[in-house]
């Protein structure tokens, strides 16, 4: 756990601890004041308690996007799919976007796991889960959350390959309990393990064929050697200015995609468009 971690959960703790305390205090107070100081002391108190809730939320959607890298990992599909909403959207790459609990198990389990749960013997399919940024609605029934996953995935003897991309996800509080309801995973650069970025660029996913999505990309971009900007979901932190989609197409290439895979890919690689 990294000392970030560490003092969040020491805020939690603390905040929660006063919380305990407040009340008796409130209580005292009351005695010997009038209705407007008591009235003070209820918005206090209200708003220590928000306060405290905001920060509980905001850790669990942490660890609720890092679970998810972790179950990715091992191909553990059921598990990512129990992460989601029921009424969700997942879009990852080029391939295509798959809505709902449904779309959800056909994308993870068929289209990335080609009908299997868990990983083949001798393949590797790590999924690093980097640089979260996390906001909640005022209410705190949503919040979006912008992360970046460095992917290594290999089949010995066969293909390694190194990926990169950005996701920008939106979560839901049910019962709760919070879930993804929108997954949006970016692309910008996949190349041969040995070669790397600077040798070989690889294109983008596209949709599967076998397990075909419910709608098809809801945007075209260029990935390395070009670049795209995804959308920032939060303004910036000192200025408060809010990214915009012009901004994105201001500071995107366009039309400077890699050349299509010539090489024959083996199953379960970027160069394939339909598995």
């Amino acid at each position: 756990m990294n000392a970030s971690v560490d003092t969040k959960e020491l805020v939690i703790l603390g905040l929660t601890a006063l919380l305990a305390l407040v009340p008796m205090s409130k209580a005292r107070a009351a005695m010997h004041s009038g209705d407007g100081e008591s009235a003070r002391l209820e918005a206090r108190l209200d708003a220590l308690e928000h306060q405290v809730t905001l920060l509980q939320d905001e850790n669990a959607i942490k660890n609720l996007t890092r679970a998810y890298g972790y179950y990715v990992d091992k191909a553990l599909w059921d598990q990512v799919a129990d992460l989601f909403s029921d009424d969700c959207r997942i879009e990852i790459s080029g391939r295509g976007v798959y809505l709902g609990k449904k779309g959800a198990e056909r994308f993870f389990e068929g289209s990335l796991g080609g009908g299997r749960i868990g990983l083949k013997p001798g393949m590797l399919f790590n999924h690093i889960i980097l640089q979260g940024v996390v906001h909640l609605s005022p209410d705190g029934r949503t919040a979006k959350g912008r992360w970046r996953a460095l992917m290594q995935i290999a089949v010995y003897h066969g293909f390694a390959l190194w990926g990169e991309g950005t996701y920008e996800n939106v979560y839901v509080k049910e019962s709760g309990v919070w879930k993804i309801s929108d997954m949006h995973f970016y692309s910008t650069y996949y190349t041969p393990w040995g070669e790397g970025p600077g040798k070989v660029a690889l294109p983008n996913n596209g949709p599967s064929k076998s397990y075909p999505p419910d709608q098809p990309p809801s945007v075209n971009y260029d990935v390395f050697p070009g670049h795209y900007v995804p959308p920032f979901d939060y303004p910036n932190p000192v200025t408060g200015q809010s990214w915009t989609l012009k901004d994105t197409e201001r500071f995107s290439t366009h039309g400077d995609n890699p050349p299509p895979f010539k090489r024959p890919a083996p199953p379960g690689h970027p160069g394939q468009s339909g598995h």
